[in-house]
């Protein structure tokens, strides 16, 4: 009887079975650490993404807000309380008269630090703005005086590693200070606003931050006209006064007053609803006869002229006063 020969049965050892498993925990945990990192980079992503939307509502709105300006009413007030490079406080132009305020929050409060500013958006309907109302940002207690005041962008990096980025830019009207605004003097002076908004969720990280801009002319900032005159005798006294020469910024519609030996008083100027009470004529001309309780018409005897010239928004610009012989 033969015997059937069996080859010997294959299979695996068990230190293959080791290295086997071996390598397939390093696969699976390069797979998991590459899927970890891809969702927290797709998280991270999403973050910033978020935060830069908001950023570009806040920007929005605040442009919304800042074409609103107010007129300003005399040439002793104006609606721009405060504008600094991380600070601009101005009154709006609704039937409240809303003073709202935009700032930089760099320090204090929890979760703030040089990379991780707020921008703050504060109202109110109070008739000016009180010294606690300028406090450092967001103010005392969250902004003493404001009835409203939220924050409108976070992760804002416009101060970040010792690098000052402005919020705000200012460009002024012809003859301003070369850095304007110097002084609260030249805040009437200002015509257009720029922002820059800087966000990034982390600095040590990417994406790297994204920058959102804008420029705002404010078309109701209103500049006071200038005043100027020319004497020209034409008969024996009468003199014609002419001015022509004077201008408005805005090309506006100007009034024209004239005033013979007493100038005029702030409160009849200040007065817009009606004509100064001391003038003696109206009109970008004048057409004058001197009396003869003038004096003689000996080319020596003279008397004083003022011109003031006032723009629809109730700015003015006094020129004299000027001595005009008598001819």
């Amino acid at each position: 009887m033969r015997r059937t020969a069996h080859a010997p049965e294959a299979g695996f050892t068990l230190v293959e079975m080791l290295i086997v498993c071996v390598i397939s925990i390093v696969v699976l945990g390069a797979t998991l650490t590459a899927f970890t990192s891809m969702t927290r980079g797709n998280t991270e992503n999403e973050h910033q993404h978020e935060e830069i939307e908001h950023t570009r509502l806040a920007m929005e709105h605040s442009v919304r807000q800042l074409r609103n300006l107010a007129n300003p009413t005399s040439t002793s007030t104006s609606t721009i309380n405060k504008a600094e490079d991380y600070d601009f406080i101005f009154q709006t132009s609704d039937p409240t008269k809303t003073w709202v305020r935009y700032c930089l929050q760099t320090s204090g409060g929890p979760g703030v630090s040089t990379s991780r500013a707020r921008l703050w958006e504060m109202e109110s309907t109070a008739l000016s703005v009180t010294g606690a109302m300028q406090e450092p940002c967001p103010g005392p207690s969250g902004g003493l005086g404001w009835t409203r005041q939220r924050v409108v962008a976070d992760y804002v990096t416009n101060q970040i590693g010792g690098v000052d980025r402005n919020v705000f830019t200012f460009r002024c009207a012809t003859g301003a200070p070369a850095t304007c605004p110097a002084s609260s003097a030249d805040y009437p002076k200002i015509t257009t606003v720029g922002l820059d908004l800087f966000t990034d969720i982390d600095p040590a990280r990417r994406p790297g931050e994204k920058r959102l801009s804008s420029a705002v002319y404010l078309r109701n900032q209103n500049e006071a006209p200038t005043s100027s005159f020319t004497v020209r005798p034409i008969s024996s006294r009468r003199v014609l006064l002419n001015a022509s020469g004077s201008a408005d910024p805005e090309g506006r519609t100007l009034e024209f007053f004239w005033f013979k030996n007493d100038a005029p008083t702030a409160a009849e100027l200040q007065d817009c609803t009606k004509p100064p009470a001391s003038k003696i004529a109206e009109g970008v001309t004048y057409v004058h006869d001197f009396p003869t309780t003038d004096g003689t018409a000996n080319g020596v005897n003279a008397k004083q002229f003022w011109l003031v010239v006032r723009d629809p928004g109730c700015l003015y610009s006094t020129s004299g006063p000027v001595n005009v012989v008598i001819p």
